[in-house]
C-alpha cells in the first residue's frame, strides 16, 4: 500500500512530505492494520512535517485528535465486544465483515458503512476470504 502525505517544506511551498509504505503496520495475527495518519488536536497543526505515525501505535487516537487506518481481517478473525471513547467512520472495502452489537450480528459488504459512536462493539469475518475496512476515529475525549 502507499501513503502519499502531502504538506509544507520549510520556505512554505506545498511537498510531498512522505511517498512510500506506512512505516506502522502492527500484526495482530488474524488482524492487520497500517496506520495512514494520527492528529492530535482539532482543529489539526496542517503545517507540521514531521511523522506522527512513528511510534508506539495505540488503539485510540490522542483526546482531540484523530487517527486514519485501513484494517485487514482474515476469515475466522474475531474482534471482542469492547468499546472506544471515539466517534468511528468506517468503510468495507473488500470482503465481508460481521458488526457484532448488543444483541445483534449485522453481516456488512463493500460499500457499505458503520458510524460507531462509543458502543461496545465487536467484529467478526464469518467469510471466506480478506475483509479489508477504511476507518477514522475522532477522539471523543477532551
Amino acid at each position: 500500500m502507499k501513503r502519499i502525505v502531502t504538506g509544507w517544506d520549510e520556505r512554505g511551498n506545498a511537498a510531498i512530505l512522505f511517498d512510500g509504505d506506512p512505516p506502522q503496520n502492527p500484526d495482530f495475527g488474524m488482524t492487520r492494520a497500517s496506520e495512514i495518519w494520527i492528529s492530535d488536536a482539532t482543529p489539526p497543526d496542517t503545517r507540521r512535517q514531521d511523522d506522527p505515525t512513528i511510534g508506539e501505535w495505540q488503539l485510540e487516537p490522542p483526546p482531540r485528535g484523530s487517527a486514519f487506518r485501513f484494517a485487514t481481517y482474515q476469515p475466522g478473525a474475531e474482534v471482542e465486544v469492547h468499546a472506544t471513547e471515539t466517534l468511528d467512520y468506517v468503510v468495507v472495502l473488500t470482503g465481508e465483515l460481521t458488526l457484532l452489537i448488543a444483541d445483534k450480528e449485522i453481516t456488512l459488504a463493500a460499500g457499505d458503512t458503520v458510524v460507531q459512536q462509543e458502543t461496545p462493539h465487536g467484529w467478526a469475518n464469518r467469510g471466506d476470504e480478506p475483509c479489508t475496512i477504511a476507518v477514522v476515529l475522532l477522539s471523543a475525549k477532551v
